[in-house]
């Protein structure tokens, strides 16, 4: 939309027609929610891992760091360029013994990861997924991670969803490789991740209509200073 050259009326209208278009859409959109990836993401460097540590024991393990990645989806909206947050492990640990079926190594594990606008959950939390079980499979050089509802949960300050549905993270790059068991648990390595949450999209007509206003009266703001410049 172009705004126009500020004149007293008419950006009063501009600013009253904005803001009602705007308040209308964000309730419409406020009345249904739909279940939909609510946060996609990849990694921006390669020198950041994901590091799995297995205990002196061999009988369990860790996966941990706080990895710089741009998030390409957010509450279903595609991000260009993206938002840059941090994904953190937090207590991610192995929570049974590792297993292998037709060359696919298995493990099943519980944590949480977090996404926060700085490390180690740090800033804003965007998204928090909280698993008591999660399947972590793989074989070669690459793995996933995945859980479901109910056994996955999610929390977030934005409050714009509800309801988790799924977590699926893919590993690359897996080394040392290729993966493997030692003792009874997955053996260390480093690797790579990218990954998709999906829940139900609450949108929030409040919220938008906020910052509708916000949009509209900047907009008339900047029309003032024109015409004292002018």
């Amino acid at each position: 939309m172009t705004i126009p050259d500020y004149h007293p009326a008419l950006s009063a209208r501009f600013l009253r027609r904005s803001f009602a278009f705007a308040c209308v859409a964000s309730l419409l959109l406020g009345s249904s929610a739909n279940a939909g990836t609510i946060l996609q993401f990849a990694q921006t460097s390669a020198l950041d891992t994901v590091t799995a540590t297995e205990n002196a024991g061999g009988t369990a393990t860790t996966l941990s760091g706080s990895i710089s990645v741009i998030a390409s989806n957010f509450a279903g909206v595609p991000q260009f360029p993206g938002i840059p947050l941090f994904e953190t492990f937090v207590g991610v640990t192995s929570t049974g013994a590792a297993t292998t079926s037709g060359g696919i190594i298995s493990q099943t594990y519980a944590g949480t990861i977090e996404f926060t606008s700085l490390p180690n959950g740090a800033g804003t939390n965007f998204l928090t997924a909280t698993f008591t079980t999660a399947m972590f499979s793989g074989s070669g050089n690459s793995a996933s991670l995945n859980a479901t509802a109910p056994a996955l949960t999610f929390t977030s300050a934005l409050g714009i969803f509800d309801g988790a549905t799924g977590m699926s993270l893919s590993f690359s790059g897996i080394a040392p490789g290729p993966l493997s068991i030692n003792g009874s648990s997955i053996a260390s390595f480093g690797a790579q991740n990218t990954g998709t949450f999906s829940a139900t999209i609450v949108p929030e007509p409040g919220t938008l209509c906020l910052a509708s206003i916000a949009v509209a009266i900047g907009t008339l703001a900047y029309g003032r200073k024109r015409m004292k410049i002018d």
